[in-house]
């Protein structure tokens, strides 16, 4: 009948008295820490580290469909993640704001979650920054290397200045792993993060 209550069977709630002798297999187990090869996007973009050559970049923007001379972020990010065969985010874009744009929102963690410490944000996912107002399409992106927890965490993104250096962070021509911060009052901010998955 529809809709008709069924009841639950009784909760068996005798005690268990012999012991368990099987030994537990923890050869299974996921490790706390995965191994660098658990990020095929970040080892990746870690072997392109430096100035790549113009070829290198040219490349990337061929990828999505961009002549050269564009900013390169973006299209390097995307020619990595389809390189390391993820699930999701899949785009091949030259901007770096379609992450966000283009992804489920079911993948975005709002960087002021991350500064109250409300979230973690896992190693893999990627760091995607604004420039300008809030209605600016114009941004940066990279993966982070290192579980993210407060105002400033690790990643690598390319077209980026080396670290320590007095270069632009979002225009610099090469590709460097370095520390950023969440900042909402800058000009130029890291505003989300989005996951990604294998």
């Amino acid at each position: 009948m529809v809709g008709a209550k069924r009841e639950r069977p009784p909760i068996d709630t005798t005690p268990i008295t012999t012991p368990i002798t099987t030994p537990i297999d923890t050869s299974a187990a996921i490790p706390v820490d995965p191994p660098e090869d658990f990020y095929p996007h970040i080892t990746i973009a870690r072997s392109h580290i430096g100035i790549p050559s113009a070829d290198t970049i040219n490349s990337w923007l061929r990828f999505v469909g961009l002549p050269p001379g564009n900013p390169f972020c973006a299209a390097a990010l995307s020619a990595w993640l389809h390189q390391a065969g993820v699930e999701e985010p899949l785009l091949k874009t030259g901007l770096a704001r379609n992450y966000i744009f283009q992804t489920p929102s079911s993948l975005h963690i709002s960087a002021g979650r991350v500064l109250a410490g409300v979230v973690v944000v896992p190693k893999g996912s990627l760091a995607v920054f604004q420039r300008g107002n809030e209605s600016s399409i114009f941004g940066h992106i990279g993966p982070i290397t290192k579980d993210w927890s407060g105002p400033r965490g690790m990643y690598i993104s390319a077209n980026t200045s080396a670290p320590g250096g007095s270069g632009s962070e979002h225009a610099g021509g090469g590709v460097w792993e370095k520390e950023a911060g969440i900042n909402p009052s800058s000009a130029f901010r890291i505003t989300d993060f989005v996951l990604v998955n294998y």
